[in-house]
């Protein structure tokens, strides 16, 4: 199981219930959970959806992992590949790239930075074939950073009654951008 991997500027590692405040914290400013299925509003949010990730860590030797900012030590958000068994947008058995950050380290770089490793990891290292991500329609930003990092927009579809984006990145695609 991965312990710690690090980036120039993030140190990435698996999340754990020390992280629940800080996870909390994370998820305090008016526009992060704008965009969320599960909005974390309360303690009790944190812990149950930290335990989900830990759990997933746990099973599948990947999840979304901690990015700790090295020249401070904070907590800064997460991101990372997760295991997704569950069918959506015709999908099943599939791993997708997501990532979250506190809305003060927003338009830095970090969620940039942090993706790029994760597809490297994830093309290279685990030898994956194709990675996907999703976006709600509206979150303009999280769209334009899987476009910048190189995913393909494939179709449009309905979750939650709210319009997402589906995109696919392939590793023959990634390795040309490089």
């Amino acid at each position: 199981m991965i312990q710690e991997l690090n980036t120039e500027r993030l140190q990435l590692r698996p999340l754990t219930s020390s992280d629940t405040k800080a996870f909390l914290e994370m998820h305090s400013g008016i526009k992060i959970n704008r965009f969320l299925r599960n909005p974390i509003l309360s303690l009790k949010d944190a812990e149950n959806y930290l335990d989900k990730i830990i759990k997933e860590h746990q099973k599948n030797g990947i999840a979304r992992f901690a990015v700790i900012l090295k020249e401070n030590e904070e907590l800064i958000g997460f991101s990372g590949l997760k295991f997704r068994t569950a069918e959506e947008n015709g999908y099943s058995n599939f791993y997708d790239l997501g990532y979250r950050f506190a809305e003060k380290h927003w338009n830095k770089g970090y969620a940039t930075e942090a993706a790029k490793f994760w597809l490297s990891y994830g093309l290279h290292t685990l030898k994956l074939p194709e990675i996907h991500a999703c976006a709600d329609n509206e979150n303009k930003a999280s769209n334009h950073l899987l476009e910048k990092v190189g995913f393909k927009k494939k179709n449009q579809y309905m979750i939650n009654n709210t319009l997402h984006n589906w995109y696919q990145i392939k590793k023959d695609e990634f390795e040309s951008q490089i």
